[in-house]
């Protein structure tokens, strides 16, 4: 039998982030995008700061490349060519 899992927002907080793509891992989840009707659209990590950016641009992970959350980790599928980075969630196409 399967047993769904709940998981509030602090639980998933301290899971890393791993992309199975290429190994890297992405952080820890700063936020999470949800509907009016509280579908989850996107998990949200932080970009990585540089030089010469002053604000680093967040990584928008849409819900169906989620693949796995475990004890320790959130398990991800993102292409290095087509990433969902930007500074806001306002700035996300509607259906991705």
């Amino acid at each position: 039998a399967y047993i769904m899992k709940e998981y509030s927002f602090s639980d998933l907080r301290t899971k890393r982030v791993i992309n199975i793509i290429d190994g890297r891992e992405l952080g820890h989840l700063c936020d999470i995008v949800f509907t009016c009707t509280g579908r989850v659209m996107y998990f949200v990590a932080p970009g990585r700061k540089s030089l010469f950016k002053s604000n680093a641009e967040n990584i928008y992970i849409p819900w169906r490349n989620i693949l796995k959350v475990g004890e320790d980790v959130i398990l991800v599928e993102l292409s290095q060519s087509n990433p969902v980075m930007c500074q806001s969630n306002e700035e996300l196409p509607p259906e991705l």
